[in-house]
């Protein structure tokens, strides 16, 4: 996981996209995307933000495991609502993730800029 993370942490600046190149979602799944690529891809369902959310947060769970945040590790998935909207990012650690919000670049932020958020572990 340690490498898979550091490739990541190169693409910093990368520019915000939508969908992938066959048409399934990208937008802020990007770095669980490219952490796990052998997990399904997220189509959106429709263009209600709540909608969105609840489908997020389905497939989340059923490829993740919850998990408090005081067990959190480099790679957990962190998801929260932020403007009514599902938003997510990867952990890395000491507080810190790794997230791209709609029309920004892939950045390192820190965990305590969400007041609410589910830590999940991938399962493999």
């Amino acid at each position: 996981m340690k490498e898979k993370i550091e490739e990541l942490l190169k693409q910093v600046g990368r520019p915000y996209q939508m969908f992938n190149e066959d048409g399934t979602y990208q937008g802020c799944f990007y770095p669980v995307q490219f952490l796990y690529p052998d997990k399904p891809k997220y189509k959106l369902r429709s263009t209600d933000d709540d909608q969105n959310y609840s489908y997020g947060i389905e497939k989340i769970k059923k490829h993740c495991v919850e998990i408090s945040s005081e067990h959190l590790k480099a790679g957990d998935i962190i998801a929260t609502k932020f403007k009514d909207e599902l938003h997510v990012a990867v952990y890395l650690e000491f507080g810190k993730i790794i997230h791209v919000f709609k029309g920004h670049t892939l950045e390192i932020g820190r965990l305590k800029m969400f007041r609410n958020y589910q830590s999940y572990r991938v399962l493999i």
